[in-house]
């Protein structure tokens, strides 16, 4: 087998249902905290506006991540009411 396609059968693709072609898988991104987000979001923004990335599936990527931020800060704002009534309770 050659080289070029022994490795290429262990990296990871997304299997279209209907067509069955196969693309490959994107790369994790880290998006655990604000700072992330925020820092993927400036990256889509580069990319439509470079003409890497249709400015249609940027809109929608970045409403994705704009969910995503409200998030983590919801989660962020628990976790600190959280530890505040369990100071007041003790």
């Amino acid at each position: 087998m050659k080289k070029g396609l022994e490795s290429a059968k262990h990296l990871p693709v997304t299997i279209d249902g209907t067509s069955g072609t196969c693309t490959p898988t994107p790369p994790k991104i880290k998006l655990n905290t604000l700072e992330d987000v925020r820092r993927e979001t400036a990256r889509v923004y580069r990319e439509a506006r470079g003409g890497m990335i249709d400015v249609s599936e940027a809109g929608r990527l970045a409403y994705i991540l704009g969910g995503i931020g409200k998030l983590i800060e919801a989660t962020v704002i628990e976790k600190r009411l959280e530890h505040l009534e369990r100071k007041l309770l003790k």
